[in-house]
């Protein structure tokens, strides 16, 4: 299973109804109850979104821990993913979901978890929220 980053986001920001149950995905993660993985660019993300918010330090804080956690493999971009973000692009996917899909689509990674119905619209992905 691919983490989008509002996963993260929703883990480490304390407000919302959708901490605790990211939080608790997250742990179990940590855990070993369940592999997942993610990419560098939802790393960048997660990053920018905390670093602009709540500060640099923050962001480094959040971006430090996710890499540390167990059981989460964070996948890097490469050229090979690079040839399918236009298609994704095509099929209504921003650029960076596009990325997030290419990626899946090159590491056959079925099922992404996110609070973005936006990866409904690819038929090759089975989007889940975290429960």
């Amino acid at each position: 299973m691919f983490l989008d980053a509002n996963v993260f986001i929703h883990a480490y920001d304390s407000h919302g109804s959708k901490h605790e149950v990211s939080k608790r995905l997250l742990q179990r993660i940590s855990w070993g109850e369940m592999k997942a993985c993610t990419s560098v660019l939802v790393l960048n993300e997660v990053l920018y979104f905390f670093s602009v918010h709540d500060g640099p330090e923050k962001g480094v804080r959040v971006f430090s821990t996710i890499r540390k956690t167990p059981h989460l493999e964070v996948m890097p971009v490469n050229n090979l993913d690079l040839e399918h973000v236009g298609a994704f692009v095509q099929a209504g996917l921003d650029a960076t979901d596009a990325y997030h899909a290419a990626v899946m689509k090159a590491n056959g990674i079925g099922t992404i978890c996110s609070f973005d119905k936006g990866f409904e619209r690819i038929p090759s992905i089975q989007r889940q929220e975290p429960k």
